[in-house]
């Protein structure tokens, strides 16, 4: 494995730049290089400028450039995608790439898919369901549930996710899912310091003056900070802690208004509509995914048990107190970002 390429997608991102971060600290002869591929001179003569040799940037134009994607990743045994969770066509060129890498070489090749336990969501508001199971990676068939799901009703990431492993099993990929709960905490890679919910909570906070949520905030999700399975068993969890909803924005409006950000600890409550229109704002979602997205990333319950990554050497660094300290950063981040 030693001989092994890696290439890394959305390392100007969240998750992809603390990835980077992360791999280049590492003095495995497999990553003493690293390819990353980005949109963008600019990014390109960045990422050279902070890491030098340590990463070799590939241009292409986005994640719609299906062939360049393809061709990139054909030059790779292992690619670690994390960019947009809800694009299917790039996360398929990916493994068609890998297919032509595994033909010429006739090597295994794998794909790391970031994904997200939303895919695994009830749906409280629309269906008036409550998830009672925290579902576990080593016992559940998470794969069969989330076919399931899609088939009653396609959720964009659950779809993406499922065609990774499916095109996987097709083409001779082996694929391993990590699906993320709520991510706190500041990255560590040179663009994007922010994760999604947690911010999210924040900025509608100093936007609106107010913490927000929708409905009572009871939904109930994890948070994170013997070999690897592949394919259908290859979807792990990486949850570490749980909270409910309504700690959350209790702990946006609580650091917010420490910080002398807004004026008021309360939060208020408001419907899935009006949530989905306040939260999701510039958001690039298709048409008719804004309630949906709302309801299942932002206001469901969602538990799970990272039982394959504990057996297999996992031992979360970040716990309750860095939970907590979280929120400050995260006000501290988006005001940063508000006067800049």
């Amino acid at each position: 494995m030693s001989s092994s390429k890696v290439l890394l997608t959305g390392a100007t991102g969240y998750i992809g730049g603390t990835i980077l971060a992360q791999l280049i600290e590492s003095d495995h002869p497999a990553l003493q290089t690293i390819t990353c591929i980005v949109r963008g001179e600019d990014r390109v003569s960045k990422l050279q400028d902070v890491y030098g040799d340590r990463v070799k940037a590939e241009l292409y134009s986005g994640l719609d450039d299906v062939d360049r994607t393809i061709e990139v990743a054909s030059q790779h045994d292992v690619v670690i995608n994390t960019t947009l969770g809800w694009h299917p066509d790039s996360t398929i060129a990916i493994i068609h790439g890998l297919a032509r890498r595994k033909k010429t070489t006739g090597k295994d090749v794998f794909m790391i898919h970031t994904s997200g336990t939303s895919n695994l969501a009830d749906r409280p508001f629309t269906e008036g369901y409550v998830e009672k199971r925290v579902f576990d990676d080593t016992e559940d068939d998470v794969y069969g549930l989330e076919k399931a799901a899609d088939a009653k009703e396609p959720y964009p990431q659950r779809t993406t996710e499922l065609g990774v492993v499916d095109a996987g099993l097709q083409e001779g990929v082996k694929t391993l899912v990590i699906m993320s709960p709520t991510i706190f905490g500041v990255g560590s890679g040179e663009w994007n310091k922010s994760s999604i919910q947690i911010p999210t909570y924040v900025k509608v906070a100093l936007s609106q003056g107010q913490a927000i949520v929708a409905g009572e905030g009871k939904g109930e999700w994890d948070h994170g900070g013997d070999g690897v399975p592949f394919g259908r068993k290859g979807i792990i969890f990486s949850g570490n802690g749980r909270f409910s909803w309504g700690e959350a924005v209790q702990g946006a409006a609580d650091a917010a208004y420490e910080a002398g950000k807004i004026k008021t600890r309360e939060v208020k409550s408001v419907g899935l509509e009006d949530g989905a229109e306040i939260f999701l704002k510039g958001w690039d979602v298709s048409a008719g995914h804004g309630k949906q997205l709302m309801e299942q990333g932002f206001s469901s319950n969602s538990r799970t048990e990272s039982a394959i990554a504990r057996k297999l050497g996992w031992r979360p660094v970040k716990g309750a107190e860095a939970w907590k300290e979280g929120f400050a950063e995260e006000v501290r981040l988006a005001t940063e970002k508000g006067s800049s």
